[in-house]
């Protein structure tokens, strides 16, 4: 196994031991598309996944800082079978910090690959303070011992925009996970790892197990609504709805 390349650059990183005995997770999931495909903040094979994405400023966006907003939970760089991971332990909540603004507006959907030591919930938030923006996911179940690749559609009414000259954009300072949907005291895992942070345009992956999968095959044969999550809603609700198996845009 090779040693992964330390491309996290943070503020403050402490170096966790895993005891003998420890659970551990294995090889991360592989990601099934090119890096040609992709914009890469964080990958677990970093040889063929070596080109990052880029923040507004040019600068890596892998380039983190953790800025102290009183939290408690430890971050680690570390390794899984052959691929590199994010520790987190003791997670409250952990907000991860761009070096400048990130913008990912050319891709629809956000992916990430998640472990955890026991069962979990996690949700993430994208942040974007100027001019305030937030958007918080709903709360994903993690199975203890178990990677769960998870991604985000960004294409939802749901997640607000930055608009600069009157063009729709996405754009992040922060990323966090835990927070907000679930209280800080919420009892994580001792141990969870984050990898395969990226952004892509797969639209298969509204028929996995990603946010927007939605089941359609008991559906009523009449004109009800839904959206990605399976939720009824009536013509004044904006954005990817479902009906009667198909998928539109409701505007």
């Amino acid at each position: 196994m090779k040693t992964s390349t330390r491309i996290l650059s943070l503020a403050s990183m402490a170096i966790v031991v895993v005891t003998a005995g420890a659970q551990t997770p294995d090889t991360p999931p592989t990601i099934k598309w090119d890096p040609s495909e992709v914009a890469v903040i964080y990958a677990s094979d970093q040889e063929k996944f070596f080109e990052v994405f880029r923040d507004s400023q040019g600068n890596p966006a892998n380039a983190w800082t953790l800025p102290v907003w009183g939290q408690q939970c430890v971050i680690s760089d570390d390794e899984c079978g052959d691929g590199a991971a994010v520790r987190i332990d003791n997670l409250d909540f952990l907000p991860l910090q761009f070096q400048a603004t990130v913008d990912i507006s050319d891709y629809r959907f956000f992916h990430l690959d998640l472990w955890a030591q026991n069962d979990d919930q996690i949700c993430i938030k994208f942040q974007n303070w100027w001019p305030g923006e937030s958007f918080v996911t709903e709360i994903f179940d993690l199975k203890g011992g178990e990677w769960k690749s998870i991604d985000i559609d960004l294409d939802r009414a749901d997640f607000t925009w930055e608009k600069k000259n009157e063009i729709p954009q996405h754009c992040v300072n922060i990323l966090q996970l835990g927070g907000e949907a679930l209280p800080n005291d919420y009892p994580h895992s001792p141990a969870i790892y984050l990898t395969n942070i990226m952004a892509h345009n797969d639209a298969s992956v509204l028929g996995g197990a990603g946010v927007g999968n939605v089941a359609v095959e008991n559906a009523p044969a009449d004109d009800a609504v839904y959206n990605l999550f399976g939720q009824r809603v009536d013509k004044s609700y904006k954005g990817i709805v479902v009906s009667k198996g198909r998928k539109f845009i409701q505007k």
